[in-house]
Parts: structure tokens; sequence; C-alpha cells
């Protein structure tokens, strides 16, 4: 005669898969994570080889980061023919971006997950702001304008210390009631601390005294999807994943540790 389980040894089963199962998901799911930081970072590390094969063809000089008016000159799409890649735009923690939206020298609505370091400073002297990042906001119709030029490289004054891109998610945009950071200007793939054009506020690079939430928060516009950490690519080529805060701690207080001030000494 064959005996079958009793309730209880069946509601201990069931009990120790419980178990099993709370304690191996929350593993499984960092595994998961940590795979698609490790693709976020292996992005970003081809996005600066591209740059840094620009460079070479320009004597130097960092790409604009978005033109004034022309889309098609924002720095991914000038440094397309060297990376001959869509994917590598797209971080897997981007939610809203799953799959990459095919682009060319033409598009001007493709969303990437990607903005580069175009913070400004101010210039006592001239009353106004000026590029003290890497790949800001460019104006070709207007070459007397402080903010005409990208960074050259050997005017990048700590290269393993200087933030060139970072994260910038399209999700959180949207979730806020923006179209995300798509290649026109605007919304351009840049970040900075203000334009004296009027700047979207969703572009702003942290400042770790700030309060509240994104983005005005002490991360910025700066997307932190791996367990809190984003991924920043310097101008040295390495990849390195952070709080975004630690980046810029005091942008008043410390301006010595503000790592997206190419010109700091």
């Amino acid at each position: 005669m064959k005996k079958g389980f009793t309730l209880i040894e069946l509601l201990v089963v069931i009990a120790i898969i419980a178990i099993l199962a709370a304690i191996l998901f929350p593993v499984f799911a960092k595994v998961r994570e940590k795979a698609r930081q490790t693709t976020c970072t292996s992005n970003e590390k081809q996005i600066g080889l591209a740059i840094f094969q620009y460079n070479e063809d320009y004597d130097g000089i960092y790409p604009e980061g978005i033109e004034l008016g022309e889309s098609a000159n924002s720095w991914p799409l000038q440094i397309q023919p060297y990376i001959k890649s869509v994917a590598v735009f797209v971080c897997p923690d981007d939610t809203k971006m799953t799959a990459p939206l095919p682009w060319d020298s033409t598009q001007t609505t493709a969303a990437i997950s990607y903005a580069s370091n175009g913070t400004l400073g101010y210039d006592s002297g001239t009353g106004e702001h000026k590029l003290i990042g890497v790949m800001g906001m460019a104006d070709d119709t207007n070459p007397g304008s402080l903010e005409h030029a990208p960074a050259a490289e050997s005017g990048v004054n700590e290269p393993a210390g200087t933030i060139l891109v970072a994260e910038n998610h399209n999700d959180i945009a949207l979730q806020n009631g923006l179209y995300g950071n798509i290649l026109i200007w605007g919304l351009g793939p840049i970040f900075t601390n203000g334009w004296a054009s009027g700047q979207s506020t969703y572009n702003v690079i942290p400042n770790g005294v700030n309060t509240g939430t994104y983005p005005n928060g002490p991360n910025g516009a700066v997307t932190a999807s791996h367990t809190g950490l984003a991924n920043f690519l310097f101008c040295d080529g390495h990849v390195k994943s952070m709080i975004p805060s630690a980046t810029d701690p005091d942008m008043n207080g410390q301006p010595q540790n503000n790592m997206w001030d190419a010109t700091r000494q």
C-alpha cells in the first residue's frame, strides 16, 4: 500500500521552497542588474574610443555637444562614423528604450541614454557664462559667443578626474512629462548647470548640497539606476560607477572637487 504525503509534509515543503525563493530571487536580481551595469560600462567605453578617434582627426578638439538649431551636429551623430552602432547609446536599464531606434545624419528625434558634459561657469570679467565642461552647446552662427567652442584635449587639466559623458535616461524624463534625452536643441544630449538662453532643468549636473527630488536633488539629472550608482566616462577613457552627488559634492563650497569642471586647477 502506497503512502502519500500528509498535509503537514506538503506545507513544510512549500514553506522551504518559499524561503529558498525569498533568498535566491534578490540574488538573481542583483546578478541581472550587475550584467546590465557591465553592458552600460562597455557602452561608455566604446563611446569614449569613438570620441578619441574623432579627436585625432580634428586636431585634438572634442565634438560639439550640440549645435544651436542644428541637431545633426550633436555629438552622438558626429562620432557615428567611428562607432557605427546605435545600440551602444542605449543602457539596458533605460526601460523606455528597450530597443535602439535606427538613426542617421538626418535624424532629429532618436533617444539615447547618455549625455555629454557641457557645464557652464560664470566669467565675472565679462558677466557672461562660458563653457568649463568638455562638449556643450555650440553657436556657430555667433562666433563671438563664449559658448561656441568645445574643449581641446590639452585644455582638460585633470583628464582622469574630469567627466566626459554620463547617464541621462529617457524613462526618468518621461516620468516627469518630458520626451527624454533626444537629439534636438532644448533637450539635447548634454548636461549643464544652467544656460543663459534657458536650458531645461532636466539636464542639470549634480550638486551634493541640494535637497529635493529629480532633477533638483543632489544627483541632478544624472540617472542612478545601477543600485544607486551611475556610470561615468572620464576624459582619459576610463569608466567608473559612482554615486552622482560624489562627482560634485558642493558646487560652490568645494569647486576643486567638481569633476564636471575641466578647467579646475
